[in-house]
């Protein structure tokens, strides 16, 4: 997050209540963009197709096509990201900003080659195995390159200070895609879902663009080492393991039961639990905020303390050290407790609101039943990611990927556990895993607290 906490502590110094608005909604465009834009374009399209009378076939293929779409960008971007942004950060710290706009063209060709293997081998399938279109096909695999783009670019514009164009670049993306959805079904009479994929497409490409050219004009020179990033990879491979670790994890479950379980169904190529899937997107949407608030809380109260005792750990007096440790550790305490806090209440009301409103709108069953479940899970998983991120701050990798491997390995295990006990059970392997996971983080922290001076002033002395 280089760079967002100066912008961010800017605007909300202002004190005022638009300061605040502006505050969250440059922090919501510059974490959560990509994923909060493909949100926004799936209940878009979800809508589109029941307007326009799409069969229940076309509706399943095109919601497990872009489902398995989204899970493969998800899996890069946790494999790489996590380097990626330490990267940048050391660049920055060390002054060397000419290798980052290097690292995002290397990035780039790193992040395209891995969507291209993966996007390539599900269109293959696609092309061997159904009668999908070229069209869609082609479209379709196009599209898996441009969101590993966009993915990938966001670990660099929270280093630059344009965030009203980078709020402003995906806003009239989206209008953009809606509008050229428009014009390829309406005027063009392009079939209906290559319309909608073509809106995706277009869409997402200005993104990209947009994106990339404020990253390359922010910073004036660029150094030739483009692939100077990937020595990261082999110095912070705990790091590296941690990301993908995560990510995987958190759809482990959703994985498993697609191809293991009695909610599996066969669509096309491939395999889906609509209830389970459905379930877990509304759990999605209803902790959306976590990522949001713990930009906003940490950038513009913690990383300034944090930096200060950082500072004091080589340039200061004892006294120094231990009155800007203690008034580091009283603000993260506050700061954590505040986000447990405040998110537990969203994610509760929402859950409330859609148990209530979900069935007016035709979900119901399996879906309503899971949801609740799911919902508190997720609440579980984002807060044992964000307490791992103060283990991050503190250099300590081993204990961030020894909670990603506590919360692997309870939740596979819970998912096998409950494959035997029967549906009414699936969603309780990532609440398992999540609170063991959560309740592992916390415990390391604490620990580690107890004993910071001297981890970190032996680790800044050598």
């Amino acid at each position: 997050m280089a760079g967002i906490g100066f912008k961010l502590r800017k605007i909300f110094s202002e004190n005022s209540m638009t300061a605040k608005l502006k505050g969250v909604f440059f922090a919501t465009f510059t974490t959560i963009g990509p994923t909060l834009t493909f949100i926004a374009m799936l209940l878009l399209i979800t809508y589109s197709l029941d307007q326009y009378g799409a069969s229940e076939g076309d509706r399943l293929f095109f919601s497990a096509s872009l489902f398995y779409l989204f899970l493969v960008n998800l899996l890069i971007a946790g494999a790489t990201g996590t380097i990626l942004s330490r990267f940048i950060a050391d660049q920055i710290n060390d002054g060397s900003v000419e290798n980052v706009p290097a690292a995002l063209m290397g990035s780039l060709v790193l992040v395209s080659s891995l969507a291209a293997l993966a996007g390539g081998a599900i269109t293959w399938m696609l092309w061997r195995h159904t009668d999908v279109q070229p069209g869609f096909l082609l479209a379709y695999d196009a599209l898996y390159l441009v969101i590993a783009i966009t993915y990938s670019v966001m670990n660099f514009i929270s280093a630059i200070k344009e965030y009203g164009r980078i709020s402003l670049a995906f806003l009239v993306s989206v209008l953009l895609g809606i509008a050229s959805f428009f014009a390829f079904h309406h005027l063009l009479q392009l079939d209906l879902l290559l319309s909608i994929l073509l809106g995706m497409l277009l869409a997402f490409s200005l993104i990209d663009i947009i994106l990339i050219y404020l990253v390359l004009t922010f910073f004036k020179g660029s150094a030739k080492t483009y692939f100077l990033f990937l020595g990261h990879f082999r110095r912070n491979l705990m790091l590296f393991w941690g990301g993908l670790v995560y990510m995987l994890t958190l759809y482990l479950p959703t994985v498993i039961f697609w191809f293991f379980s009695e909610l599996s169904t066969p669509v096309a190529i491939f395999r889906v639990a609509p209830a389970y899937d459905m379930a877990m997107f509304l759990a999605i949407l209803a902790n959306v905020s976590t990522t949001i608030i713990f930009v906003v809380k940490v950038e513009t109260n913690f990383f300034e303390k944090y930096q200060r005792y950082v500072s004091s750990l080589t340039h200061g007096t004892y006294g120094m050290i231990e009155k800007n440790r203690v008034s580091m550790v009283r603000t993260m305490n506050l700061e954590l407790f505040y986000i447990y806090e405040v998110q537990l209440i969203i994610t509760l009301l929402l859950t409330s609101l859609g148990i209530i409103f979900l069935p007016m709108i035709g979900y119901g069953g399996l879906v309503l039943n899971y949801f609740p479940i799911l919902s508190i899970s997720l609440y579980t998983t984002n807060l044992m990611y964000f307490t791992t991120v103060f283990l991050y701050y503190f250099d300590d990798q081993a204990g961030s990927l020894k909670t990603m491997l506590v919360f692997f390995a309870v939740t596979l295990v819970a998912t096998l556990v409950v494959l035997r006990l029967g549906i009414s059970y699936y969603p309780l392997p990532l609440l398992a895993g999540g609170i063991a996971g959560w309740i592992y983080a916390f415990l390391r922290l604490r620990n580690y607290l107890g004993n910071i001076n001297a981890q970190l002033f032996c680790r800044t002395k050598t």
